[in-house]
């Protein structure tokens, strides 16, 4: 008996990556030593709730198309919810610090943030650089809050 071959399947084509999708900055997120959730907000928006280590941030998603899949901006969040820092610590860090500015709230907790505005053309790679851009600033602001006035001497002063 002779098998017949069955007839002729095309390959299924990965689909293509888009960096104003949040699914494809999830997706860059969790092979990029973070984790992550994507979730939907009170406001309909996108957002994802990640984590570096032992550092919770949010990555929110603005101004996106009716399905979701194709937002005009990014913002990458971290804050925390004690007095770190005090005005003029923080506003130290943001004359040393390009990327990642920070801010006190309301109540003096301190946050900083890397906002991003995606194009249908950036790649897998440009989401990761921006991404390493954003793990290492949340580090230095880790580390930053955790003993201002050292940080402030050793890394941003250099003595």
């Amino acid at each position: 008996m002779v098998a017949l071959a069955g007839p002729a399947t095309e390959p299924v084509a990965p689909a293509a990556f888009d960096a104003r999708n949040p699914a494809d900055v999830l997706s860059v997120l969790q092979t990029n030593g973070a984790s992550g959730e994507l979730k939907t907000g009170d406001d309909g928006q996108p957002f994802i709730e990640g984590k570096a280590g032992s550092l919770n941030f949010d990555v929110d998603f603005y101004r996106c198309n009716k399905d979701k899949v194709a937002c005009e901006s990014i913002a990458y969040q971290l804050g925390f919810d004690s007095e770190l820092v005090n005005v003029e610590q923080l506003n130290i860090w943001n004359g040393w610090t390009l990327f990642c500015p920070g801010y006190l709230t309301d109540k003096k907790h301190p946050h900083v943030w890397l906002a991003v505005r995606p194009g249908a053309r950036d790649t897998r790679e440009d989401v990761l650089a921006q991404q390493n851009l954003w793990l290492g600033c949340i580090q230095d602001f880790d580390d930053f809050t955790g003993d201002p006035a050292h940080f402030i001497d050793t890394v941003i002063n250099k003595k």
